[in-house]
C-alpha cells in the first residue's frame, strides 16, 4: 500500500445516520457521509442498511452503499455491499466495516473503524 501512496492511516471524515426502523429484532438505518480516504482523497458515501441485533448492545448486519472517489474504482462512482459490526453505547456507536479487495474496484482489503451519533432513539 505504500508504494501505491495509499497508507494515509487516519481518515477523518463526517457523516449522518438515521433509523428508519428500530424494532426488536433489528434496526433500518439510512446513512450518508464523507471522508479522507487512504489516498488523500475525498470520498464520499450513501447507502441503506439493516443490522440484527444481538443481544442489548451489539448489532450485525450491513448496508448497500454507493461510494465515489478518485481513489477507488479509477475514480468512478460504484455500488456495494459493506458489511458492518456495531457496539451501540447509547448516545454514539462503535463500529466496524470490512471492505474486501474486489478486481479493480478496490485493489486493497481494508478495516475502516468509525463513530456514528444516531439522528432517532
Amino acid at each position: 500500500m505504500h508504494r501505491a501512496g495509499l497508507d494515509n492511516e487516519f481518515n477523518p471524515g463526517l457523516g449522518l445516520k438515521y433509523s428508519i426502523n428500530d424494532g426488536e429484532r433489528g434496526v433500518g438505518f439510512v446513512e450518508a457521509g464523507f471522508y479522507r480516504d487512504s489516498g488523500s482523497n475525498v470520498a464520499k458515501l450513501a447507502g441503506v442498511g439493516y443490522q440484527l441485533k444481538l443481544g442489548e448492545r451489539w448489532r450485525l448486519g450491513g448496508a448497500l452503499v454507493a461510494l465515489h472517489s478518485e481513489t477507488y474504482n479509477h475514480g468512478g462512482a460504484f455500488i456495494a455491499p459493506l458489511p458492518i459490526l456495531s457496539y451501540d453505547l447509547g448516545a454514539v456507536a462503535f463500529n466496524a466495516a470490512y471492505v474486501p479487495k474486489y478486481r479493480d474496484y478496490n485493489e486493497f482489503a481494508v478495516f475502516g473503524f468509525y463513530f456514528s451519533i444516531p439522528l432517532t432513539r
